[in-house]
């Protein structure tokens, strides 16, 4: 049967479903988001991929430009920053260079956003004081950078059960069977200025008395799910090429947890479980434990050697 032209046209017309579908030869840019930083750019870092955590992984880009202190620098930094789909966001004192950043961003059609002016405008209002210039005062060489420096050697030097002979002078001693993230822990803590001590415990083997004399209210006893620490430590074995034992047999590793669980009981140390806890959670989580958190400072800086 023939059809008529009428017909042809809607039967050959595209779906509703088939105009939402983008050709395949279109590219979606991202956007990419510039940082500009007179210091190191911790702190936007930080500041951004906090935030950046609530989008979806990967539909930003994100590159930094530290130590912009100038105007070469800045003009550089800028030269091609230019329309979609470009945004700037910046943390820079310098009030001049914060006005040539808003120049240039209006004149490129470039989205801008001071991620400290509006902080340290409130704190100023709030306070009455007036802030300084300085981009080094973030990163001052002083006591407590002396005494960070400090807690970090001490870690480095009790990792692990190193050290147990003065593991009394340590503000923090984690305490927990092995794979249960007590070094990487021990390093941010070091980095917060916390001497911190780490002492792998194991069923079967006597635990230290320099530990079991440490006084309450230093040590924390890490825990986590066999089930998960069993797959750790069997990829361990395997990244290694170790000798197969019982070191990640499901059974063997249930029954090390619930005793060294119940060794913290019994010392009445705090538990902290660890199981799917990034290590910056679970060092945030040992302060707060030990009551750090509320104005109590670091013991007096071991001396470097």
């Amino acid at each position: 049967m023939k059809r008529t032209a009428a017909q042809k046209t809607i039967r050959n017309a595209p779906s509703a479903d088939a105009k939402k579908t983008k050709p395949s030869n279109v590219v979606e840019t991202r956007p990419i988001i510039h940082v500009l930083s007179d210091s190191t750019a911790n702190l936007p870092r930080h500041m951004l991929m906090a935030l950046l955590t609530q989008y979806p992984p990967n539909s930003v880009e994100v590159r930094y430009i530290p130590f912009v202190r100038d105007q070469e620098r800045l003009t550089t930094a800028l030269a091609n920053i230019s329309g979609k789909p470009n945004i700037v966001c910046h943390a820079i004192i310098s009030t001049s260079l914060k006005a040539m950043i808003a120049e240039h961003c209006r004149r490129a059609d470039v989205p801008a956003y001071d991620l400290t002016g509006g902080l340290a405008d409130f704190l100023s209002q709030s306070t009455g004081l007036q802030p300084g210039s300085s981009v080094t005062a973030l990163h001052p060489i002083d006591d407590a950078y002396r005494q960070r420096i400090g807690a970090m050697e001490f870690t480095l030097c009790h990792d692990d059960g190193l050290g147990i002979e003065s593991l009394a002078e340590a503000d923090i001693v984690l305490a927990g069977v092995s794979r249960t993230s007590k070094t990487p822990t021990s390093i941010l803590l070091a980095q917060q200025g916390f001497r911190t001590a780490n002492v792998s415990l194991a069923m079967g083997v006597d635990v230290p008395a320099s530990l079991l004399a440490v006084p309450k209210g230093k040590v924390v006893g890490l825990v986590i799910s066999p089930t998960q620490l069993a797959l750790i430590r069997a990829r361990r074995q395997n990244a290694w090429n170790m000798t197969q034992t019982s070191y990640d047999e499901p059974g063997n590793v249930s029954k090390e947890v619930a005793w060294s669980r119940s060794l913290f009981q019994k010392q009445g140390w705090p538990i902290l479980d660890v199981t799917d806890q990034a290590v910056e959670e679970t060092a945030a989580r040992v302060i707060d434990l030990l009551g750090l958190n509320a104005g109590k400072k670091p013991g007096a800086s071991w001396e470097l050697a």
